[in-house]
């Protein structure tokens, strides 16, 4: 489950009291939670506030991955 559910689960608001509480359609709110879309920063901040939450809390991993492993062979003998 991703933090912007676990916290509206936490309030047990449905998707639409929240959405309304937030001032953001229900689908939008849908759609953030499953990660189908992000929102304005300015909808991020409205949600972490009605939430209690800090935009970082709510919408940013605490995992770091990696890019791409893989060295093309050009680079790969340059840093030899």
């Amino acid at each position: 489950m991703n933090k912007l559910l676990e916290a509206r689960k936490a309030k047990r608001e449905s998707q639409a009291q929240a959405a309304n509480a937030i001032g953001i359609a229900q689908s939008m709110l849908a759609m953030m939670e499953t990660g189908d879309r992000n929102g304005s920063d300015k909808t991020k901040r409205r949600v972490a506030e009605h939430y209690g939450k800090s935009v970082g809390e709510l919408f940013f991993s605490d995992t770091i991955t990696s890019g791409d492993k893989h060295i093309p062979a050009q680079r790969e003998e340059a840093v030899k």
